[in-house]
């Protein structure tokens, strides 16, 4: 019976295991690309020219409020500007005349990311969450070995205890 329970956990769970191994790869890729554009792309210092607030209803009726943002900076030397949605680039909040840091792909200085934004540290605390999940269920359901009772073992003892008792009624009986 405990080894139908065992087997049947084991794969019950196999759905959140699926799904860990989804948010697992998920904060690993924005990880990655967090430390990729700190890496190989270019820092510049934005100043924040236009701010502006929306709202998107979209198709299931939820609405998304942020902001509409334009920012000039420096790439390779030449002046440049940005305007779109903020989020694009990591702005969620921001005011005219602010200075941000941002980071710009040298093949295309109009490419830009905060690199900060995007979770990194909810990311690493993604990480440490479902990878620890997923070791777990991989070793506690499928590595740890399933070893047979020990001969010292409460039911091998009773069992032998037993046998021991019905052998001496036995020789009772014949004496």
């Amino acid at each position: 019976m405990a080894i139908m329970v065992f087997v049947f956990a084991r794969f019950l769970l196999m759905p959140f295991v699926l799904i860990a191994v989804t948010l697992l790869a998920m904060a690993l890729h924005i990880i990655g690309t967090s430390l990729h554009h700190q890496a190989a792309w270019q820092q510049t210092v934005a100043t924040v020219t236009s701010v502006s607030p929306y709202s998107e209803k979209q198709e299931n009726g939820l609405t998304t409020d942020g902001i509409d943002v334009a920012v000039t900076y420096v790439a390779n030397d030449a002046p440049m500007s940005w305007s779109g949605k903020g989020k694009i680039i990591g702005l969620y909040k921001a005011v005219v005349g602010d200075k941000v840091e941002l980071y710009y792909d040298p093949a295309d200085p109009s490419k830009l990311d905060t690199a900060a934004m995007k979770g990194w540290r909810g990311g690493l605390l993604l990480v440490a969450v479902t990878g620890g999940f997923i070791v777990f269920y991989v070793w506690f359901f499928w590595l740890r070995g399933r070893k047979p009772p020990s001969p010292s073992s409460p039911v091998r003892v009773m069992g032998a205890v037993a046998k021991q008792g019905q052998q001496q009624r036995g020789t009772f009986g014949r004496r």
